[in-house]
């Protein structure tokens, strides 16, 4: 395992394919209003927001925040994300959360 802190666009390429591995096999585009699926900068990611809880908190350790929690397990009655898989690899998971606990660099 690598601790390696990774780039913005790494983070962000990792986001985005997921989200296009899901929207070909869910065969649509994600739901619009629950949460943006294309983020431009980190700031976007941290401040955009899914069942009501914003995606990483200043402060809060990786494994704490909404957008590792979701992408690992999910909450409560909300399962993993992207609901229903293809799912983003536990090591893909584990760099985003090396970038977010190193302060999110560009």
């Amino acid at each position: 395992m690598s601790n390696e802190i990774p780039s913005w666009p790494r983070v962000q390429q990792l986001l985005h394919d997921i989200m296009g591995r899901w929207e070909r096999k869910e065969g649509r585009k994600g739901l619009p209003g629950i949460h943006d699926y294309e983020w431009a900068t980190p700031a976007d990611l941290a401040n955009d927001e899914a069942m009501g809880m914003k995606f990483i908190e200043p402060g809060t350790p990786a494994e704490e925040t909404a957008l590792i929690v979701s992408l690992r397990k999910g909450f409560g009655s909300i399962p993993r994300m992207p609901m229903g898989g293809p799912f983003i690899k536990g090591e893909e998971i584990d760099e985003i959360s090396r970038w977010i606990d190193a302060g999110m660099p560009e």
